[in-house]
């Protein structure tokens, strides 16, 4: 199925998609609050997660279900090649910048939008017991 925009407006429209400062992002700043602990949001570094804690070395990402493929997992892959090929993508790049993190002793968290909405609960309770594995593991 064709695009029924011109490319000209089909980029107008797909330049309006925040990458920062989303309402997933925003939630899970509010469930961050509630560890105690000071995330930095939207360090530069590696895979630029939304969130990390350098001396935890606790990496969070907020990954959007659509962006990042949550709906591949269930067999819903859109028709558009170019919208295949683009998440695709980025969930190859998602397993190479947690393989790479990890490696480089990084707890890597990621979370999806669905999850962060529906239960913010039990991201926090994941969260809290990262951190706590984390300490455990420093002494």
């Amino acid at each position: 199925m064709a695009d029924v925009f011109t490319p000209e407006k089909r980029s107008w429209i797909m330049s309006r998609i925040r990458g920062k400062w989303t309402g997933i992002d925003l939630k899970m700043r509010e469930i961050l609050a509630d560890t105690d602990m000071r995330f930095e949001m939207y360090p530069s570094m590696l895979g630029n997660p939304d969130f990390a804690h350098r001396q935890m070395r606790i990496a969070v990402f907020c990954d959007g279900d659509f962006w990042h493929g949550y709906l591949y997992r269930h067999g819903k892959v859109p028709r558009q090649t170019f919208w295949r090929e683009k998440i695709l993508k980025n969930m190859k790049r998602d397993r190479y910048v947690t393989r790479k993190l990890r490696r480089e002793g990084w707890s890597v968290l990621r979370f999806w939008e669905h999850n962060i909405n529906s239960d913010p609960d039990k991201c926090l309770r994941k969260i809290r017991r990262k951190i706590e594995e984390r300490r455990r593991s420093r002494k």
